[in-house]
């Protein structure tokens, strides 16, 4: 017991004064964290002082790059009605300031920052000798439109209105992001309102939502420092999430009157976690630690659906069967942590990856890291018992160049150990390919080999074959099961023209995949399924990273049924990250070295 409390008040300890390391850091990251230089005498600085930064905001259309008047009339119209980003906000986002040493590093690592907000891309940033030995900077930012009200239809299974959302993601030009939500998939119906900042006071980013979903409502709050790039130090969050949801169990091909099970989960998670990162940018080392408690409680027993219509629900006819009882046992757990990791990255532009036109800087190299985590005999609640265990998580994720093309892979595993061994062993893995040639510059080549799955577990855990993310002729509750395997072709070509108004892509497409029942619920072996499909890609305006897709995807072999026809957003994303969702939502840990 002393050692125990020793440990927590030493974890305690850690964890509160990273925030003190945070303020130390002048409310940013100044160019003496990654420039051996970080005097402001010209003498000392062999690449120069920086004289000036010269920042261009532009709106979002460029009324002269259309020759159609009526269309640079309207573009002009619509830029009247925006407010273009700040040169507060994007100053407050650059590594250097009038006065620092040039350094290029940090150059790049602000024209990532920048870019990575979703309301704006960087069209330009560049130096120039300004005649004296010193440096200019040249940043010119584009707007993407902020002011949104996104009816979100989609066709699959049926013409759903799967979104309703208005949001303003830079008020007045200052990055402050707020919306209304409205969001129906499936068993998922919920209603929010938020507000995040990504510049409360300094570099940190907060953001609080509330709303509601079917089974109940929920309350999420959070506060992060992030490491600034490559050239940030410290790192610090804090987190509070509380809500009910279903989870939804297909029932596909078991012989069963209903179609679906559903059971409301009630999470209530909270967090207090922090990291130091060694080493010099772009070959650094992360040591972290954190603090968590979680709590999961099931509110009513499962109910069952009738024909995919979720407001008509009926409780469980019976007993639930063995598999599914197993992971419907409510816990608590009060959990310390280490987190250990590595990040070997370079960057490099890449255009028209996963979109059409528009330009991104890819990571290149290796992240790997692990978490080692134990619980604690303390903040023990009467509603649930209270968990003795101890867990492991890993990550691993490397992106490669071969010639003009690129390779990644990923893979990440977690697992418990209780008194009994081993359980909630969840793991999936990615190897994807982007295949590129000089004489045919328009094709890409896009392949992705995905395999997940899930032993031993106590959350609920259920994998599927068939809809949007999987083999995508099969509708969404074909074939459910514990492990599977799928493969992804695409030949995804982009049209020359229109040449000033938007984006045109062709897609053609086949889907693999294969499905067996290990231990989750009414799982069964699918046998190998496959699509061919054909597709439209869709970009507005013209150079935006957001894609849209209308497929139509015929099932090949034993698969029965006509063909599906889809109109989604674009799934597989470099940008997003290649990951399973139905591991993701059953995960019991998702903080780790690769979260900070």
């Amino acid at each position: 017991m002393i050692s125990t409390r020793l440990s927590i008040a030493l974890l305690v300890a850690w964890l509160a004064a990273l925030p003190l390391a945070v303020g130390a850091q002048d409310n940013g990251v100044s160019s003496g964290d990654a420039s051996p230089a970080d005097s402001t005498d010209a003498d000392a600085c062999a690449t120069g002082v920086i004289s000036s930064i010269d920042v261009d905001s532009r709106s979002i259309y460029d009324p002269a790059s259309t020759s159609i008047a009526p269309l640079a009339w309207t573009y002009g119209l619509l830029n009247l009605l925006h407010v273009n980003t700040t040169e507060t906000f994007i100053r407050g986002e650059l590594l250097f300031e009038e006065g620092d040493c040039f350094d290029s590093f940090l150059l790049q690592e602000s024209y990532r920052l920048l870019d990575g907000y979703g309301f704006l891309y960087v069209e330009e940033m560049t130096d120039h000798d300004d005649g004296n030995g010193g440096r200019r900077i040249l940043v010119a930012t584009r707007d993407e439109w902020s002011t949104k009200v996104d009816i979100g239809p989609t066709y699959d299974d049926g013409l759903n209105l799967e979104r309703l959302q208005v949001t303003e993601e830079n008020f007045l030009g200052t990055g402050v992001f707020g919306e209304y939500t409205y969001f129906a998939r499936r068993e998922t119906r919920t209603q929010s309102f938020g507000v995040r900042t990504p510049r409360f006071f300094g570099r940190s980013d907060a953001g609080i939502a509330a709303g509601s979903a079917r089974p109940g409502g929920f309350l999420k709050q959070y506060w992060r420092y992030p490491f600034v790039g490559e050239a940030g130090r410290v790192a610090v969050r804090e987190g509070y999430d509380q809500g009910t949801d279903f989870y939804a169990y297909t029932t596909d091909s078991a012989g069963l009157l209903f179609q679906q099970v559903l059971v409301p989960v009630r999470r209530e998670f909270g967090e207090l976690s922090g990291a130091y990162r060694f080493g010099r940018p772009g070959a650094s080392i992360i040591l972290g630690a954190s603090l968590t408690r979680d709590v999961v409680t099931f509110r009513t027993g499962p109910e069952v659906t009738y024909g995919g219509d979720f407001d008509v629900r009926e409780p469980f006819p019976g007993a639930p069967p063995a598999d599914m009882q197993r992971q419907l046992r409510p816990f608590s757990a009060t959990r310390a942590a280490v987190h250990l990791g590595t990040r070997r990255f370079r960057y490099v532009d890449y255009t028209g990856l996963d979109d059409l036109r528009h330009t991104d800087l890819v990571g290149l190299g290796l992240f790997a890291g692990i978490t080692v985590g134990r619980t604690l005999p303390i903040f023990e609640a009467n509603r649930a018992p209270a968990e003795d265990d101890f867990y492991g998580r890993g990550h691993v994720s490397v992106t490669l160049p071969i010639g003009l093309s690129l390779v990644h892979g990923g893979a990440s595993i977690e697992a418990r150990h209780i008194a009994e061994g081993w359980r909630d062993v969840l793991a999936d893995a990615d190897l994807v390919a982007y295949g590129r040639a000089q004489a045919l510059a328009s094709h890409t080549l896009f392949f992705r080999a995905s395999t997940a799955g899930g032993w031993q577990t106590t959350m609920p855990f259920q994998l599927a074959l068939g809809g949007r993310e999987g083999v995508r002729s099969l509708d969404e509750d074909r074939y459910p099961g514990g492990r599977t395997v799928r493969f992804v072709l695409e030949d995804r070509i982009a049209l020359p023209w229109p040449d000033d108004t938007a984006d045109l892509g062709l897609t053609f497409f086949s889907d693999l995949g294969r499905v067996w029942p290990g231990d989750a619920p009414f799982g069964l072996d699918s046998g190998w399924q496959a699509a061919l499909g054909f597709g439209l890609r869709i970009g507005l305006p013209r150079g935006t990273r957001h894609i849209w897709r209308t497929d139509i995807a015929f099932p090949i072999g034993p698969s029965s049924g006509g063909p599906i026809f889809r109109a989604t957003f674009e799934m597989n994303k470099l940008r997003s990250g290649f990951f399973t969702p139905d591991v993701l939502r059953s995960r019991r840990f998702t903080l780790g070295p690769d979260t900070f």
